[in-house]
Protein backbone atom coordinates (compact mmCIF):
# COMPACT_ATOMS: atom_id res chain seq x y z
CA UNK A 1 0.00 0.00 0.00
CA UNK A 2 1.65 3.14 -0.78
CA UNK A 3 1.62 5.88 1.64
CA UNK A 4 0.51 10.06 1.45
CA UNK A 5 1.41 11.98 -1.73
CA UNK A 6 3.65 14.82 -0.18
CA UNK A 7 3.12 18.00 -2.56
CA UNK A 8 6.74 19.90 -3.40
CA UNK A 9 6.43 23.38 -3.67
CA UNK A 10 8.35 24.99 -6.29
CA UNK A 11 11.98 26.07 -5.59
CA UNK A 12 12.46 29.62 -6.64
CA UNK A 13 15.09 30.95 -8.59
CA UNK A 14 17.65 32.80 -6.56
CA UNK A 15 17.38 36.70 -8.74
CA UNK A 16 13.52 35.48 -8.28
CA UNK A 17 13.26 35.02 -4.22
CA UNK A 18 15.41 38.68 -4.29
CA UNK A 19 12.99 40.22 -6.34
CA UNK A 20 10.31 38.91 -3.91
CA UNK A 21 11.87 40.05 -0.80
CA UNK A 22 12.40 43.58 -2.50
CA UNK A 23 8.80 44.23 -3.29
CA UNK A 24 7.56 42.69 0.27
CA UNK A 25 10.22 45.40 1.93
CA UNK A 26 8.66 48.09 -0.35
CA UNK A 27 4.93 47.40 1.08
CA UNK A 28 6.59 48.73 4.27
CA UNK A 29 6.21 52.82 4.31
CA UNK A 30 8.92 54.79 4.36
CA UNK A 31 8.62 57.88 6.27
CA UNK A 32 7.63 61.37 4.32
CA UNK A 33 10.67 63.55 4.16
CA UNK A 34 10.45 66.88 4.50
CA UNK A 35 12.69 69.40 2.13
CA UNK A 36 11.90 72.02 4.80
CA UNK A 37 13.34 70.37 7.58
CA UNK A 38 16.62 70.44 6.78
CA UNK A 39 17.94 73.48 7.70
CA UNK A 40 21.28 75.15 6.52
CA UNK A 41 22.70 78.09 8.66
CA UNK A 42 25.51 79.50 10.53
CA UNK A 43 26.08 80.67 14.15
CA UNK A 44 27.27 84.08 14.95
CA UNK A 45 28.03 85.67 18.11
CA UNK A 46 26.33 89.34 17.90
CA UNK A 47 25.90 92.27 20.69
CA UNK A 48 23.19 92.07 22.72
CA UNK A 49 20.85 94.33 20.33
CA UNK A 50 21.73 92.04 18.11
CA UNK A 51 23.24 94.93 15.82
CA UNK A 52 26.74 94.30 15.75
CA UNK A 53 28.86 91.13 15.42
CA UNK A 54 31.35 89.79 17.89
CA UNK A 55 34.40 87.76 17.36
CA UNK A 56 33.19 84.23 17.79
CA UNK A 57 35.45 81.80 20.05
CA UNK A 58 36.94 79.15 18.33
CA UNK A 59 34.89 75.96 17.24
CA UNK A 60 37.04 73.49 19.62
CA UNK A 61 36.01 75.87 22.61
CA UNK A 62 31.91 74.59 22.44
CA UNK A 63 29.44 73.15 20.83
CA UNK A 64 26.26 73.09 19.76
CA UNK A 65 22.84 71.48 21.55
CA UNK A 66 19.22 71.04 20.07
CA UNK A 67 17.00 69.99 22.39
CA UNK A 68 13.37 69.87 22.56
CA UNK A 69 11.24 71.64 24.84
CA UNK A 70 7.85 69.36 25.16
CA UNK A 71 4.76 70.52 25.71
CA UNK A 72 5.00 73.92 26.38
CA UNK A 73 6.84 76.73 24.15
CA UNK A 74 9.10 77.92 27.45
CA UNK A 75 10.61 76.34 30.27
CA UNK A 76 13.54 73.82 30.62
CA UNK A 77 14.45 71.63 27.22
CA UNK A 78 12.84 67.76 28.53
CA UNK A 79 14.96 65.81 25.33
CA UNK A 80 18.58 65.11 24.95
CA UNK A 81 19.89 66.08 21.31
CA UNK A 82 18.60 63.68 19.11
CA UNK A 83 20.83 66.01 16.13
CA UNK A 84 24.42 66.15 16.83
CA UNK A 85 25.37 68.90 14.34
CA UNK A 86 28.72 69.68 13.60
CA UNK A 87 29.87 73.19 12.91
CA UNK A 88 32.01 73.97 10.14
CA UNK A 89 35.07 76.11 9.70
CA UNK A 90 33.74 78.81 8.79
CA UNK A 91 30.79 78.09 11.76
CA UNK A 92 27.87 76.80 9.32
CA UNK A 93 26.13 74.06 10.12
CA UNK A 94 23.04 72.06 8.98
CA UNK A 95 20.84 69.65 10.79
CA UNK A 96 18.19 67.68 9.10
CA UNK A 97 14.66 67.24 11.27
CA UNK A 98 13.51 64.45 9.55
CA UNK A 99 16.37 62.45 10.82
CA UNK A 100 14.80 63.38 14.69
CA UNK A 101 11.49 62.87 13.78
CA UNK A 102 11.19 59.82 15.48
CA UNK A 103 12.72 61.24 18.38
CA UNK A 104 10.59 63.86 18.63
CA UNK A 105 7.49 61.66 18.29
CA UNK A 106 8.56 59.61 21.78
CA UNK A 107 9.02 62.75 23.52
CA UNK A 108 5.77 64.53 23.33
CA UNK A 109 4.28 64.93 26.38
CA UNK A 110 0.43 66.36 27.08
CA UNK A 111 0.56 70.16 26.19
CA UNK A 112 0.72 71.82 29.66
CA UNK A 113 1.47 75.66 29.17
CA UNK A 114 3.65 77.19 31.78
CA UNK A 115 1.81 80.83 30.87
CA UNK A 116 -1.81 80.46 32.73
CA UNK A 117 -2.92 82.75 29.81
CA UNK A 118 -2.09 80.59 26.99
CA UNK A 119 -4.40 77.86 25.51
CA UNK A 120 -4.22 75.14 22.59
CA UNK A 121 -7.08 74.09 20.48
CA UNK A 122 -7.70 71.26 20.33
CA UNK A 123 -6.91 70.42 23.81
CA UNK A 124 -5.12 67.75 23.08
CA UNK A 125 -2.80 69.03 20.78
CA UNK A 126 0.55 68.13 21.37
CA UNK A 127 3.24 70.94 21.19
CA UNK A 128 7.25 71.13 21.37
CA UNK A 129 9.88 73.86 20.59
CA UNK A 130 13.84 73.48 19.13
CA UNK A 131 15.51 75.11 21.89
CA UNK A 132 19.38 75.28 20.73
CA UNK A 133 22.43 76.32 23.26
CA UNK A 134 25.70 76.70 22.57
CA UNK A 135 27.23 74.88 25.27
CA UNK A 136 31.06 74.76 26.85
CA UNK A 137 33.29 71.89 24.68
CA UNK A 138 33.97 70.29 27.94
CA UNK A 139 31.17 71.91 30.15
CA UNK A 140 27.82 72.65 30.68
CA UNK A 141 27.56 76.64 30.95
CA UNK A 142 25.80 77.95 27.50
CA UNK A 143 27.77 80.38 26.10
CA UNK A 144 25.27 83.22 25.85
CA UNK A 145 21.58 83.57 24.98
CA UNK A 146 20.94 81.38 22.04
CA UNK A 147 18.09 82.65 19.34
CA UNK A 148 17.10 81.89 15.62
CA UNK A 149 17.48 85.38 13.60
CA UNK A 150 16.14 86.24 10.73
CA UNK A 151 18.68 88.90 9.34
CA UNK A 152 16.81 90.38 6.81
CA UNK A 153 13.96 91.29 9.10
CA UNK A 154 16.07 91.60 12.25
CA UNK A 155 13.72 89.75 14.03
CA UNK A 156 14.39 86.70 16.65
CA UNK A 157 12.41 83.28 15.69
CA UNK A 158 10.56 80.54 17.48
CA UNK A 159 10.56 77.05 15.84
CA UNK A 160 7.45 75.05 17.02
CA UNK A 161 6.06 71.20 16.12
CA UNK A 162 2.79 70.77 16.65
CA UNK A 163 1.59 67.26 16.11
CA UNK A 164 -1.92 68.24 14.37
CA UNK A 165 -3.50 71.61 13.17
CA UNK A 166 -3.93 73.54 15.91
CA UNK A 167 -4.28 77.06 17.24
CA UNK A 168 -1.95 78.35 20.43
CA UNK A 169 -3.66 81.57 21.36
CA UNK A 170 -3.54 83.80 24.93
CA UNK A 171 -3.55 87.86 25.87
CA UNK A 172 -0.43 88.87 27.99
CA UNK A 173 1.81 91.97 28.41
CA UNK A 174 5.33 92.29 27.99
CA UNK A 175 7.23 95.98 28.22
CA UNK A 176 3.96 97.15 29.51
CA UNK A 177 2.09 96.62 26.16
CA UNK A 178 -0.44 94.00 25.19
CA UNK A 179 1.37 90.32 23.61
CA UNK A 180 -0.93 88.47 21.90
CA UNK A 181 -0.32 84.74 20.93
CA UNK A 182 -2.20 84.20 17.30
CA UNK A 183 -0.17 80.51 16.42
CA UNK A 184 -2.32 78.48 13.65
CA UNK A 185 -1.18 75.52 12.13
CA UNK A 186 -3.23 73.67 9.51
CA UNK A 187 -1.32 70.47 9.55
CA UNK A 188 1.30 68.30 11.44
CA UNK A 189 4.68 70.17 10.72
CA UNK A 190 7.12 72.64 11.75
CA UNK A 191 6.41 76.04 12.00
CA UNK A 192 8.35 79.69 12.23
CA UNK A 193 7.12 81.83 14.37
CA UNK A 194 7.75 85.89 15.33
CA UNK A 195 6.68 88.72 17.12
CA UNK A 196 5.22 91.25 14.83
CA UNK A 197 5.04 94.99 16.60
CA UNK A 198 1.61 96.49 15.66
CA UNK A 199 0.66 99.96 16.76
CA UNK A 200 -0.96 99.31 20.02
CA UNK A 201 0.23 95.27 20.42
CA UNK A 202 2.63 92.87 19.76
CA UNK A 203 1.63 89.67 18.05
CA UNK A 204 3.48 85.85 17.95
CA UNK A 205 1.85 84.37 14.48
CA UNK A 206 3.46 82.00 11.85
CA UNK A 207 5.36 83.30 9.35
CA UNK A 208 6.69 82.06 5.91
CA UNK A 209 10.09 80.13 6.05
CA UNK A 210 13.04 82.70 6.13
CA UNK A 211 15.11 83.04 2.94
CA UNK A 212 18.19 82.87 5.65
CA UNK A 213 18.12 81.96 9.36
CA UNK A 214 21.23 82.40 11.66
CA UNK A 215 21.57 81.01 15.18
CA UNK A 216 22.95 83.91 17.07
CA UNK A 217 24.28 83.85 19.83
CA UNK A 218 24.20 87.28 22.70
CA UNK A 219 25.97 88.32 25.54
CA UNK A 220 23.61 87.84 28.95
CA UNK A 221 21.82 90.96 29.54
CA UNK A 222 22.90 92.66 32.85
CA UNK A 223 19.08 93.36 33.91
CA UNK A 224 17.57 89.94 33.51
CA UNK A 225 17.08 88.31 37.17
CA UNK A 226 15.47 85.02 35.89
CA UNK A 227 16.92 81.94 36.29
CA UNK A 228 20.47 82.03 35.00
CA UNK A 229 21.37 85.55 35.56
CA UNK A 230 23.67 85.16 38.26
CA UNK A 231 26.17 83.00 36.53
CA UNK A 232 29.19 84.33 35.34
CA UNK A 233 29.23 87.44 32.64
CA UNK A 234 29.07 85.65 29.07
CA UNK A 235 28.05 82.15 30.70
CA UNK A 236 24.59 81.16 31.39
CA UNK A 237 23.76 78.15 33.14
CA UNK A 238 21.55 75.73 32.09
CA UNK A 239 17.79 75.74 32.65
CA UNK A 240 14.23 77.45 30.82
CA UNK A 241 14.34 79.22 27.60
CA UNK A 242 13.07 82.95 27.70
CA UNK A 243 10.15 83.94 25.93
CA UNK A 244 12.19 85.88 22.82
CA UNK A 245 11.10 89.34 22.36
CA UNK A 246 11.39 92.14 19.25
CA UNK A 247 14.97 92.95 18.43
CA UNK A 248 16.20 95.83 20.12
CA UNK A 249 14.38 95.15 23.46
CA UNK A 250 16.14 92.79 25.79
CA UNK A 251 15.48 89.22 23.96
CA UNK A 252 15.44 85.95 26.14
CA UNK A 253 16.45 82.70 24.02
CA UNK A 254 15.41 79.12 23.53
CA UNK A 255 18.15 78.63 25.95
CA UNK A 256 15.78 79.76 28.96
CA UNK A 257 12.49 80.50 27.83
CA UNK A 258 11.18 82.51 30.77
CA UNK A 259 7.59 84.28 30.54
CA UNK A 260 7.99 87.52 28.84
CA UNK A 261 8.45 90.61 31.15
CA UNK A 262 5.59 92.64 32.15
Amino acid sequence: MTGPVRRLLPVLPLPLLMLVALALSGCAKAPEQHSEWVIRSRLVFLSEDFAAERAPPPVAQFRLAFPYIAGDIYGAPTTGDYINAVVGADYGFQIDLNRSHAGLLASLEPTEFSLSYLHIEPANARVARLAPMVLQADGIDQLGRTNWFDPDSKRTLMLLYLDRAATISGTGRAFGRPLRYQIQTSAPGYVWVAQQAGADESVYTVIPQPARVLLAVTPVASDVSTAGASAPTGVVSPGAVSAPVSVPQRVASPTRTDTPAR
